[in-house]
């Protein structure tokens, strides 16, 4: 790959990963309830940490990138919510969140593209980002499950597995 290619290549992903944090503050943002907030927030975090991550590939620095976070307490909080009833969407809701679910998707995608065709050591962190934005994804299509059926969320097996995924 020629540098000037590499070059467009971060570009184009701190690009992205910027969008992404605007998209997550704005949803917090609009968030009445300070659980979502805090999510929202994380997510954000998460963009901004993988941007980090990007310019020191982009400076052939090997960064170290955790898994996220926003995972451990997401359970909870929807479960919390489900039984008070305490959620309450406002009407473009799950638009907004099927778009951050959209964004993620094409980043993860990107991600694995990206991976799929660089040498090891950017292989490597190709591959995490691919899977951070996959956990966001599974994440988020939760938020959706929840936010158009909280009842049958919990009883969503699935989701029961969070601390695994």
């Amino acid at each position: 790959m020629e540098n000037k290619d590499a070059s467009d290549i971060f570009a184009f992903a701190i690009d992205a990963e910027r969008e992404g944090e605007k998209l997550y503050r704005s949803l917090a943002a609009r968030s009445a309830h300070l659980g979502i907030r805090s999510i929202f927030n994380s997510l954000a975090d998460d963009e901004v940490k993988h941007v980090e991550v990007l310019r020191q590939l982009q400076q052939n620095i090997t960064p170290e990138l955790a898994k996220t976070a926003v995972l451990r307490g997401a359970k909870n909080l929807f479960a919390d919510m489900a039984v008070k009833k305490d959620f309450r969407a406002a009407g473009d809701e799950l638009e907004l969140y099927q778009k951050a679910f959209d964004m993620e998707r094409k980043s993860r995608d990107f991600y694995q593209a990206r991976a799929d065709a660089a040498e090891k050591g950017a292989k490597d962190v190709f591959s995490l980002l691919a899977g951070e934005e996959s956990r966001h994804m599974f994440l988020i299509e939760n938020m959706i499950e929840f936010i158009s059926r909280p009842g049958a969320w919990l009883e969503n097996a699935e989701f029961n597995h969070l601390e695994e995924y």
